[in-house]
C-alpha cells in the first residue's frame, strides 16, 4: 500500500511540475515572439489537449470549484485530466508491483476512492463551509447595502459597488455579489437573486432575496428593511452561539469521566488491590 501512495504522490508532483513548466515556457515564448516579432514554437497545444478532456462536464466542474471557493480557471481545465492520469498510473502500479489478488482488489478500491471520490468529497466539504461563512458575513453586507441605498444608489448600482469594494473584506462573498450583479445586467435582478439562493441555499439568503424581490415588485423602501434584517440575523447568530455554548457542558462530561474520573478511581483502588493480591 505504501508503494501505491508513493506513486500517487510522485505522479501528482510530476503532473504539477509539467503544468507549471509549460505555463512558464509558453509565457516566455509569447514575450520573446512579441519583442522580436518572430514566430516561435508554442506549447499551448498541450493545454488545449488537456483542457479538452472531459469537456462535457466542464460546466459541472466549474460550478463545483466556484461553490468551493476555488476561482482559478487553470485548475478547472486540468481537474478531469489529472484525475484520469492519476487513476491510470495507480492501476498500472498496482498491476506491476502487487501480485496477491486480495491486495490487488483492495488497491484498486483505494485508487478509485482516493483519486475519484476523495477530491469531490473535499470540494463538497469546502462548499458547506463556504456557505456557512457567507451566511455569517451576510449581516455586514446588508448594513453596507443599506447605506448605499440611503445615499441614493439603486439596487443594481449597490450590488455593482459592493462587488468591487468587498474584495478586501471577504473575497468569497464579494465573488457571489459580483456574480449576482453581472447576472442582473443580463437577465434581471429577480432572476439573479433566484440564482443567488441556489448557490447559497440558507434561510438568511432566501430572506434577503425575498426582501429585495418584494421591493422590486411593490416599490417599498428597502434601506430600513435591510437594516432590520441585518439585526435579526445578528440576533439569530448570537442565539446559535449561546446554544452551542450551552451544549459544551454535556459534551465535556464524557471526556471528564473517561480521562479524569476513571484514572482517579484506579489510582485510589490500585494500592489496596495490589496488597490484597500479594496477601499483605
Amino acid at each position: 500500500m505504501m508503494i501505491i501512495v508513493f506513486f500517487l504522490l510522485v505522479s501528482a508532483l510530476i503532473a504539477y511540475g509539467i503544468t507549471r513548466y509549460l505555463d512558464h515556457k509558453a509565457k516566455q515564448l509569447k514575450i520573446k515572439s512579441f519583442l522580436e516579432n518572430k514566430k516561435q514554437l508554442n506549447f499551448s497545444f498541450f493545454h488545449e489537449i488537456l483542457g479538452g478532456m472531459g469537456r462535457g462536464t466542464q460546466r459541472d466542474i466549474r460550478d463545483k470549484f466556484e461553490d468551493a471557493g476555488i476561482y482559478n480557471r487553470e485548475l478547472l481545465r486540468y481537474y478531469s485530466p489529472v484525475k484520469a492520469v492519476l487513476l491510470a498510473i495507480s492501476i498500472i502500479s498496482i498491476v506491476l508491483f502487487v501480485h496477491d489478488t486480495k491486495e490487488m482488489v483492495i488497491g484498486f478500491m483505494m485508487a478509485v476512492v482516493g483519486v475519484i471520490i476523495v477530491p469531490d468529497m473535499y470540494l463538497a466539504w469546502r462548499k458547506k463551509k463556504l456557505v456557512e461563512k457567507n451566511s455569517r458575513q451576510l449581516p455586514y453586507m446588508l448594513d453596507m447595502m443599506s447605506v448605499c441605498v440611503q445615499t441614493g444608489m439603486t439596487l443594481e448600482a449597490a450590488f455593482r459597488y459592493l462587488g468591487d469594494e468587498l474584495k478586501s473584506f471577504d473575497k468569497d462573498l464579494c465573488y457571489q455579489i459580483r456574480k449576482t450583479s453581472d447576472a442582473a445586467e443580463v437577465k434581471g435582478m429577480e432572476a439573479a437573486l433566484v440564482d443567488l439562493t441556489r448557490r447559497i441555499p440558507t434561510p438568511q439568503v432566501r430572506s434577503f432575496a425575498l426582501t429585495l424581490t418584494q421591493n422590486i415588485q411593490y416599490g417599498t423602501s428597502v434601506a430600513p428593511v435591510l437594516s432590520d434584517l441585518a439585526e435579526d440575523f445578528r440576533n439569530e447568530q448570537i442565539l446559535v452561539m449561546e446554544e452551542k455554548i450551552g451544549k459544551l457542558a454535556a459534551k465535556m462530561s464524557a471526556p471528564l469521566i473517561l480521562f479524569i474520573m476513571f484514572p482517579i478511581v484506579i489510582l485510589i483502588l490500585a494500592p489496596g488491590v495490589t496488597r490484597m493480591m500479594t496477601g499483605n
